[in-house]
């Protein structure tokens, strides 16, 4: 429901010419991606979509990663494991690591995300 919008948003802030220049399963960084097109995408989320989504909203790990309930000693405990299996909608017996979350920061992962959020 979300994905072209979020498409929509990601091209203006890159200075793409076409929609088809962003393809729905490729991580954001690989489509040159940085930290900063992060705070103005989050901004332009906030403005377009819904001003009660937050940046860990959309992209939750890195909460997850300071919160020594979830990750513990470079590795996830069991229930941040669990938390992340869930959020990706990978099966439990995966062990994601976090060293490749962006790998999963995907145009697809972002619209699923903001759809949770909003209960569409």
């Amino acid at each position: 429901m979300y994905l072209i919008k979020i498409k929509e948003i990601a091209a203006n802030i890159l200075f793409l010419d076409s929609l088809d220049d962003i393809r729905s399963d490729v991580p954001f960084g690989d489509i040159g991606f940085s930290s900063i097109d992060f705070i103005d995408f989050c901004y332009e989320i906030k403005s377009q979509i819904s001003s009660d989504i937050e940046p860990h909203d959309i992209w939750p790990f890195a909460r997850l990663l300071v919160d020594p309930i979830f990750y513990c000693e470079g590795r996830w405990t069991e229930r941040g494991r669990s938390a992340v299996n869930e959020i990706l909608g990978v099966s439990n017996g995966v062990e994601i690591d976090p060293k490749s979350l962006d790998k999963y920061w995907t145009p697809d992962f972002c619209a699923r995300r903001i759809e949770s959020f909003l209960n569409v």
